[in-house]
């Protein structure tokens, strides 16, 4: 969707009350942060923290929207049977090169052979690569046709229903590692997300975000920060939301390149480093 359609549906939006709560637990009580283009904001819940743009997109528009609309250059376009054969013998070199994220994986303990669910893989070339690291990998995306692509190109195995996928018997409660980049603040409730993470995790296993830092640090040193929310982006996901949301478990958050990954001992958050780097990378470990 253009931008021109895009201030326009957020004008008409407006008049539509429910637009305007929050799209992750519904709570009409939010904290103006910031203001773009007149008709639209950047808001944050009283109630889970979370970060959002109003007016909230209508959840039913998702699916086509990311199918048919959404263009982010390589992320999303799928390459030529020639140009894939390159990037794979090139092992992905340059922007899409997975070697720093398995590095995290790496570092936090997964070892080849730890199961890993890719939530929001695109077209593959993550989890293809994870794959590569000896990772067992099942993924899931939004998109069919990125899908499709990552499975008969790539080989990766995937899932097209989350609520089935979690209520799977033979998947429930067996992954090592629930990761996911950049997808968290395309979503329309993170709080969903992070319910599929606690039935597809076994015990003690891992949730893993990659972001963009919404964080208060983040957003005084960039600033082009107010350009990381709005029409494709309607979440800014920040350690403040994080925290709140996995209050009960172990946890760290730190901005990119992380240095040393440690857990606590307890239920709380440990920040590694000042959050000064523009993505934002979170773990936590279920009990």
């Amino acid at each position: 969707m253009g931008k021109i359609a895009y201030l326009g549906r957020s004008m008409m939006a407006q008049f539509d009350h429910t637009r305007f709560a929050c799209p992750n637990c519904g709570s009409t009580q939010s904290t103006l942060i910031s203001r773009k283009f007149f008709v639209t904001s950047l808001r944050r819940c009283e109630v889970c923290q979370l970060q959002f743009r109003t007016p909230t997109d209508d959840r039913s528009w998702n699916p086509n929207f990311y199918e048919n609309e959404y263009s982010q250059g390589f992320t999303t376009d799928m390459p030529s049977e020639e140009s894939l054969a390159g990037l794979i013998k090139s092992n992905f070199r340059g922007e899409k090169n997975w070697g720093y994220y398995n590095d995290v994986l790496t570092r936090l303990g997964l070892q080849p052979g730890a199961r890993i669910f890719d939530f929001g893989c695109s077209w593959g070339y993550g989890s293809y690569q994870m794959l590569k690291a000896g990772y067992s990998i099942v993924a899931f995306e939004v998109a069919t046709t990125r899908r499709r692509f990552a499975e008969e190109k790539l080989r990766v195995r995937t899932v097209a229903n989350m609520e089935e996928t979690v209520n799977d018997l033979k998947l429930a409660g067996t992954f090592d590692c629930f990761f996911t980049s950049h997808v968290l603040e395309h979503v329309p409730s993170p709080s969903n997300v992070f319910r599929f993470a606690d039935s597809l995790l076994r015990r003690h296993g891992l949730f893993v975000s990659f972001t963009p830092n919404g964080s208060q640090t983040a957003r005084q040193i960039f600033p082009q920060w107010d350009k990381w929310w709005g029409q494709v982006h309607p979440n800014f996901i920040d350690d403040r939301f994080l925290d709140h949301a996995f209050r009960h478990l172990p946890r760290v958050v730190g901005s990119s390149p992380v240095g040393r990954i440690e857990f606590p001992s307890g239920p709380v958050m440990r920040r590694l480093d000042q959050l000064t780097g523009a993505e934002l990378f979170f773990s936590a470990r279920k009990g």
